[in-house]
């Protein structure tokens, strides 16, 4: 969106697309390295997620990283389970006398029936396809009609979360970043009006004390 509205054209005097030339190659330098990050964020954003600005190559390859980081996430929460509740012997406790009556009452599979044994591979019922958490919430996330653009997207989120507990959870990652370093570049600056020349025996602990009481005033 911002390489078509940057592009130059005809009406446009030199010095404004000397302008817009300097802003696409500032932009290109800046986020090269972020792009597919951003392009992840854009995605998980319920005002833009139809990514329209995008091929529909494009928006496959986005939809599949965010996937396979939704079930990388899904994977260590199980493993962070496992690892607090799971002791060794576990699953080695015996069992209780309900569990081997019923293992001891447990029949044999009935035989097949002469129809069953000669029609049974046509006519059996076709098994029902699997869907995975992951891919059921996807496909219902992109059904989803997108938000106004004056909507807050992380408020959709919270109120949507029940729905989607995978996809609201690296919502939550990606959407969290500050779009800026301004706030982070101010808190360098007051720190190097604090320790100055005159006050260079400052202990660290001291200075992190003055620069938080300086940002919350």
């Amino acid at each position: 969106m911002i390489e078509h509205n940057m592009a130059s054209n005809e009406e446009d005097s030199p010095t404004v697309s000397n302008i817009k030339r300097a802003i696409l190659n500032n932009l290109y330098n800046r986020y090269t390295s972020e792009y597919n990050n951003l392009l992840e964020c854009t995605a998980l954003d319920p005002r833009f997620r139809a990514l329209p600005h995008l091929e529909k190559d494009q928006r496959n390859d986005v939809l599949h990283r965010l996937k396979e980081k939704a079930v990388l996430m899904l994977q260590n929460q199980d493993e962070g389970k496992e690892g607090a509740s799971g002791h060794p012997l576990a699953a080695e406790q015996p069992l209780d006398q309900t569990d081997r009556a019923g293992a001891e009452l447990k029949q044999p599979p009935s035989k097949k029936t002469a129809l069953e044994d000669l029609l049974g591979g046509t006519f059996d019922e076709p098994v029902a396809q699997h869907i995975s958490p992951i891919d059921a919430e996807m496909i219902k996330y992109r059904a989803e009609t997108s938000i106004s653009l004056n909507s807050c997207p992380l408020k959709w989120w919270k109120e949507n979360a029940r729905l989607y507990p995978l996809l609201s959870s690296i919502a939550k990652a990606y959407l969290s970043t500050p779009a800026t370093s301004v706030p982070s570049e101010r808190v360098f600056s007051s720190a190097g009006d604090i320790v100055n020349v005159q006050r260079s025996q400052l202990l660290p602990e001291n200075v992190d004390m003055l620069i938080f009481l300086k940002k919350n005033m």
